[in-house]
């Protein structure tokens, strides 16, 4: 082996070395003309500037300093804050009141708390976290809060403890909307939005996933308590993993007897949000949702009334809504309008004993519309029917009664059948079959009604407004306050978080439009 270095040899052992070994009397020599040079290498420094001459205002860091604060200055008079603060001191909170008990520990006043509540979800902050963080750094909630500080188990145990209230409260808030004059009773608009619930869509199972996926949780812990131990993993490993997939496995079989209770091989349910169906939205995807319905006032766009559901819109839902609006405000709407989910025969049929005029499409309003000829298939509003009760085929032929039958939904149905059906010019449009077969609901008068009703000049115009007076309130929730999952688990909280929401909405508009008039009732 050679015994000489290496280059890398040396310059490891050269790394905290000098190139250059400097002895005392070359260090000497060089301060000496440094010094004699120092007036070549110093820098001239700028004068310091003294501020003490000049007419400011003292200003120290280091000095303590108190703040004297006045309700009526630390905010403008028209923020939104002093305007909700307003609000809620003229409502009447004693259900509130009553939940609290005189003895133990003083809680935080209600008032407050719903103050703060309030206006939280009306700038669009939901998380009980960020808004305990508002609390301690923000003025507007300072004002709101009086300089106390609730923590976010406070402010979320008082939203779940107040649950129940919630609807009381938005009612209150719609009277003072009609106070207000907010409310003009003319026109009513219905629709309903989906918001992802507070849970995955990959932890919505049915009963045949649940299984398969409980024998490969099963087979996995199977094959991790017979691994041979090894210098990557210890027993200690194994152990806290097979720990979790233990638990995992206790989950899974108690959520299969849940779902083996619901009878339904093909029915999901979410592990995180048992009550969240999934749903699918407009654009596609299918989720974990709740559906929220609101009944919304065309004057100032006011929610009158709310409602969740865990099915998409249905017909039955309609009329509930509009009661619950005719309750809340204390009056009814001229006309209600609604898109085509609401629709059905048994509504268009309850809704000719009401005093309200429903302007409410079928699911084939539109294509109705459509000349017969611009048709691929044609439907049942392609078949004339005459004064006599028959009804004639596109093509003109005569269609045979056959009798009234019930279907399977309990419904009385007319049949007919086609009669010039062989050898007709059109008939790749209009069916496989060797003929025609009409099954008419009896109650197929009120659909052609209401389809008149809706092409008629008024119906126009009244319909053609529904978009613009229900659906702005859907894009502020989602877009605006960025409400577009939940926060809450369940139905009740999914419900109560709606409500809130639409509190929201009802004191951003008195807010806009109404701040001065609140203020004048004030000084009066």
């Amino acid at each position: 082996m050679s015994h000489e270095k290496t280059h890398a040899e040396i310059r490891n052992a050269a790394t905290d070395r000098q190139l250059i070994e400097i002895t005392e009397e070359m260090r000497a020599a060089m301060q000496e003309a440094f010094e004699a040079d120092a007036e070549r290498f110093a820098v001239e420094e700028e004068p310091r500037i003294d501020d003490r001459n000049n007419n400011f205002r003292r200003y120290d860091q280091r000095q303590r300093f108190f703040v004297d604060v006045s309700k009526d200055s630390f905010l403008e008079e028209r923020h939104p804050a002093r305007i909700i603060d307003l609000i809620v001191e003229g409502m009447d909170l004693s259900e509130l009141y009553e939940q609290y008990s005189a003895e133990g520990n003083p809680a935080y006043h209600p008032k407050m708390m719903l103050k703060v509540l309030f206006y939280a979800y009306y700038i669009g902050v939901m998380s009980s976290r960020t808004i305990w963080d508002c609390v301690i750094n923000r003025a507007d909630f300072m004002y709101l809060a009086a300089g106390q500080v609730p923590n976010f188990r406070t402010i979320n145990s008082f939203r779940l403890r107040h649950l129940p209230r919630l609807g009381g409260l938005f009612a209150e808030i719609v009277l003072l909307c009609r106070r207000l004059g907010m409310i003009g009773f003319e026109h009513l608009a219905v629709d309903g939005q989906k918001i992802q619930a507070n849970a995955n869509f990959k932890k919505s199972k049915n009963l045949k996933g649940l299984r398969s996926e409980y024998e490969k949780v099963k087979a996995g812990l199977e094959k991790l308590v017979n691994r041979e131990i090894s210098e990557y993993v210890s027993q200690d490993v194994i152990n806290k993993r097979a720990a979790k997939l233990k638990k995992k496995l206790e989950k899974l079989s108690e959520f299969q007897k849940k779902l083996e209770a619901v009878k339904d091989e093909e029915k999901r349910i979410n592990m995180t949000d048992e009550d969240a169906p999934v749903m699918r939205h407009k654009d596609g995807t299918s989720k974990p949702s709740y559906n929220h319905q609101s009944a919304v006032d065309e004057k100032y766009g006011v929610t009158t009334a709310v409602r969740t559901s865990q099915a998409s819109d249905k017909a039955e839902d309609l009329e509930a809504i509009v009661d619950a609006s005719k309750e809340n405000t204390g009056g009814s709407h001229e006309k209600v309008s609604t898109d085509s989910g609401f629709c059905s025969y048994e509504m268009l049929e309850s809704i000719e004993r009401r005093a309200e005029e429903f302007y409410v499409p079928d699911r084939r309003f539109e294509e109705s519309k459509k000349d017969a000829g611009e048709k691929k298939k044609y439907g049942t509003e392609d078949f004339e029917r005459g004064e006599d009760g028959n009804y004639r085929c596109p093509a003109g032929h005569e269609m045979k009664y056959v009798g009234r039958f019930d279907d399977a939904k309990g419904s009385r149905l007319d049949g007919y059948v086609g009669t010039g059906c062989e050898g007709c010019s059109v008939k790749v449009k209009c069916t496989k079959a060797r003929a025609r077969r009409l099954q008419i609901d009896t109650r197929e008068p009120y659909r052609r009604k209401m389809r008149e009703k809706l092409r008629g000049e008024e119906g126009r115009e009244v319909y053609m407004k529904r978009q613009g007076v229900v659906e702005p309130g859907h894009g502020d929730d989602q877009k605006n306050r960025k409400w577009r999952q939940h926060h809450l688990r369940g139905l009740e909280k999914a419900t109560a978080e709606f409500v809130l929401v639409r509190i929201a909405a009802n004191l951003a508009k008195i807010i806009k439009f109404k701040a001065d008039e609140l203020l004048a009732m004030q000084v009066t």
